[in-house]
């Protein structure tokens, strides 16, 4: 789902709750997901209590489930089903795994699902301490070879300056801060594909250092080096082949859009495991 649908989805399932706080909250595109969930959190008190809340949580895709339960202060009873929704993607396994405790009989779910795509696989490697004997699985994961026809890739970095770099992303509105993923750290020749089937991508930010802050939009804001398409809706996939440039910048030397379902730049630079 893209981004401007969720929130669209988001204010008619808040409005249809008599939740205008909610509502207001999600229609700010600065506002992620612990302030919408803050408001819907105070206003689910006057209007049915968390049920509603969470059943509204559960039409949305696997993320909302994920948000839930970071933010929210209680889900009830609730959390098995919020829990078993979190494996639907392997982005919100990957986040539920490294943000989420007590995960129960559901880790073994997560991990895998977080294998079906190798930047997952990856991350979760690097991430997430608990992998509960499934290392070597994932490790075949990322070892897989890239898939050339299919879902392909919403984002794919091929590391080509010499150096670390990290990267971030933006799948949310231009200029909006409240929907940022990463930093994501690449080795040396490292090419890593993430977000199979996931959301669009407005903006790309890769640097030369590890991003500084305490939240993603401080680190976001840090520095690093921009790219934008200027469309939200166009919503292709995106291949980003970065070099390094003169006194230490860092080019996008290629931007390589592709249809989903189409092949692109994930069979002219395969995964790997850099240098």
């Amino acid at each position: 789902m893209k981004c401007h649908e969720e929130r669209q989805l988001g204010a008619h399932l808040a409005n249809a709750a008599g939740g205008s706080q909610t509502r207001a909250a999600i229609e700010d595109k600065n506002k992620g997901f612990e302030d919408i969930l803050r408001a819907a959190a105070n206003e689910c008190c006057e209007r049915g209590g968390v049920d509603v809340l969470i059943d509204n949580v559960l039409q949305g895709p696997p993320r909302w489930a994920y948000a839930a339960l970071r933010y929210l202060p209680d889900v009830g009873s609730r959390r098995e089903e919020l829990l078993k929704k979190t494996a639907g993607d392997p982005s919100s396994a990957f986040h539920t795994l490294r943000h989420i405790s007590d995960l129960g009989s559901h880790r073994e779910a997560l991990i895998k699902k977080t294998a079906e795509d190798p930047g997952w696989a990856n991350m979760t490697l690097r991430k997430v301490s608990d992998l509960d004997g499934h290392r070597d699985f994932l490790l075949a994961a990322v070892d897989a070879p890239p898939v050339e026809n299919g879902w392909g890739y919403n984002t794919y970095f091929v590391n080509q300056t010499g150096a670390e770099m990290w990267a971030m992303w933006n799948h949310g509105e231009q200029g909006s801060t409240g929907s940022i993923d990463g930093p994501v750290q690449f080795k040396k020749g490292q090419n890593v594909g993430y977000g199979r089937g996931g959301l669009c991508i407005s903006e790309v930010r890769v640097f030369n250092k590890e991003p500084q802050g305490q939240t993603p939009a401080e680190k976001w804001g840090s520095g690093g080096f921009n790219w934008n398409h200027n469309n939200i809706d166009g919503c292709l996939s995106w291949g980003f082949r970065i070099t390094a440039g003169s006194s230490g910048s860092l080019v996008f030397a290629e931007v390589y859009p592709w249809a989903e379902g189409q092949p692109g730049m994930p069979g002219q630079y395969p995964p790997s495991n850099g240098s």
